[in-house]
């Protein structure tokens, strides 16, 4: 395709200055059509692919500017499309000379794109019976509850719900060993928690506990989807 009179072109690539401009208003448009679409987990993944491909580029650019003599990253940027690359990855040098007076195309959102956090999943408070088989006092039991695996704990008349996966590294908690309110993990030495309110004793991360309730009727009820508050005593 012919270059239009006037229309410099400092290097020669695969288009004209003229066709470089249409593809940056193409891809503008798309990216500004794109985050005016509505939260969705297809919008959180496509703008996840474009951060990852943005970090690509920003590292290789970066990489491969280091390597340029003194004076050679102002004489490539003379080009437009050159100038545009390393003005959307900020590596214009402070005073580049023969440059173009403003930014080739300005609003192209590559350092803007992140993905949106997804919105936290709706929760459906509810109570869920767990088997116990008489467990008990001074023992536990792992047990499926609406697909979680948690450990079920009984100190006297007092009931607890943990997740069964220690938070170290999701090594699972079963032959964990019980000692009063105090449960250790079978996989890491020194690593134990309080099975009231799930806090590992010393620091670190905590077990995910759940509200665990007794029925008259024996039953034992695990709350799924629900807040949880220890009940420790106040001395």
């Amino acid at each position: 395709m012919a270059e239009p009179k006037g229309d410099p072109q400092s290097l020669v690539g695969f288009m004209t200055n003229a066709e470089w401009d249409a593809l940056l208003a193409e891809v503008n448009e798309l990216v500004q059509q794109m985050e005016a679409l509505p939260d969705g987990l297809v919008k959180e993944r496509v703008f996840k692919l474009l951060d990852g491909v943005d970090t690509i580029h920003r590292e290789a650019l970066r990489r491969l500017v280091r390597l340029f003599k003194e004076g050679v990253l102002e004489k490539v940027i003379t080009d437009p499309a050159i100038h545009t690359m390393m003005e959307l990855y900020d590596l214009l040098p402070a005073a580049a000379p023969d440059t173009p007076s403003k930014p080739a195309f300005p609003t192209i959102p590559i350092r803007a794109v992140r993905a949106t956090p997804p919105p936290p999943p709706t929760r459906y408070p509810h109570w869920v019976p767990a088997r116990h088989d008489e467990l008990p006092s001074g023992a536990m039991r792992n047990i499926v509850v609406d697909g979680k695996s948690l450990t079920l704990v009984r100190c006297d008349e007092q009931w607890f719900a943990l997740d069964a996966l220690c938070p170290v590294d999701g090594a699972s908690m079963r032959g964990a060993r019980l000692s009063g309110f105090t449960l250790s993990c079978p996989v890491h030495a020194g690593c134990h928690y309080d099975v009231r309110n799930g806090a590992r004793i010393g620091g670190g991360a905590a077990l995910a506990c759940y509200p665990v309730k007794l029925e008259q009727d024996g039953r034992v009820l695990v709350g799924i989807d629900m807040d949880f508050t220890a009940n420790l005593p106040s001395f």
